[in-house]
């Protein structure tokens, strides 16, 4: 974290077209901290998925709340930027007032580098591929046009960001347990799980444009070709088709929201109040076999 903080100091330094965006660097770099202190991995091993998932939406929910309250024109962008560092902040801070459930922790000079060093550097790199992943069409988008249009787009992307914060809890807390299933050659259980990941990996269907669109497409086959080998993971007929036609109803439902002149926080309730719960009766009466499943363990627990 202080090596991070370092780098970015000396970036900010020797670039005088990144110094004229000095505050707001620093305010969004506030989040390393906060990630630091989060520890996420330790819940991602005790595999804590009901925990992982809420939190995040809860958070995320709130900062897009904040985001359509108060940021209002250009002169707000520094109000923007905290609205976005928010809602991992705040996550992060649940986790580290939670990790006495765990462990104790305190500052110390004496651990085994050289045994940690190299499961880091590959969580690290993992970590650093993702966020290029994710940032890299906001990058391009302000290489080929303004900050309004960055300005825009980042606004339209909030809502794709909640369905990928839950898929993201999913696969944080499964994978480990997959190449477990894997190595104990348990190909029944790892089938099951595989399908699961796989038919919740329909959720994030929206993409906020067409480049984003395509890389996660690209991204899903890479992904699917990948795995063929060891898990069956196409999706039935039925069940492509109940979620293709939830989107489209969601779809119609903003567009009349559009339609509806409305103020940004009324038409995102509007919206909501609207295409939530049609989604899923959609699902239900088309036998969606993923949520059927879900009534069905939420009966026997």
């Amino acid at each position: 974290m202080l090596l991070a903080y370092l780098g970015l100091a000396a970036c900010l330094l020797f670039s005088s077209k990144l110094r004229e965006y000095g505050p707001l660097i620093w305010t969004l770099s506030s989040g390393i901290i906060f990630t630091t202190l989060g520890c996420e991995w330790l819940y991602a091993i005790h595999e804590e998925y009901g925990y992982l998932a809420l939190r995040n939406i809860c958070f995320q929910v709130l900062s897009l709340i904040l985001l359509l309250t108060y940021v209002k024109d250009e002169s707000d962008l520094l109000l923007y930027a905290w609205t976005r560092v928010a809602g991992s902040a705040g996550a992060n801070l649940i986790n580290f007032l939670r990790l006495r459930k765990y462990c104790t922790w305190s500052l110390t000079w004496r651990f085994s580098w050289q045994q940690h060093l190299l499961p880091i550097l590959v969580l690290f790199a993992n970590s650093l591929v993702d966020l290029l992943y994710v940032s890299a069409d906001v990058a391009q988008l302000g290489v080929m046009t303004s900050d309004y249009y960055v300005g825009l787009y980042s606004v339209a992307s909030k809502v794709t960001a909640l369905l990928k914060q839950l898929l993201g809890a999913v696969i944080v807390v499964t994978v480990p347990r997959l190449a477990c299933l894997y190595g104990q050659k348990d190909g029944e259980f790892f089938q099951k799980l595989a399908r699961q990941i796989a038919d919740l990996d329909f959720a994030p269907a929206a993409g906020a444009a067409l480049a984003t669109l395509l890389a996660d497409l690209v991204t899903c086959l890479a992904c699917y070709f990948l795995a063929k080998k060891s898990a069956r993971l196409l999706p039935s007929g039925k069940k492509l088709a109940s979620s293709l036609l939830g989107c489209l109803y969601v779809y119609l439902v903003c567009q009349a929201a559009l339609a509806k002149g409305l103020g940004p926080g009324a038409m995102v309730f509007w919206a909501a109040l609207w295409a939530i719960p049609g989604y899923f009766v959609i699902l239900y009466l088309l036998g969606n076999r993923v949520l059927l499943e879900f009534k069905r363990g939420s009966r026997r627990e």
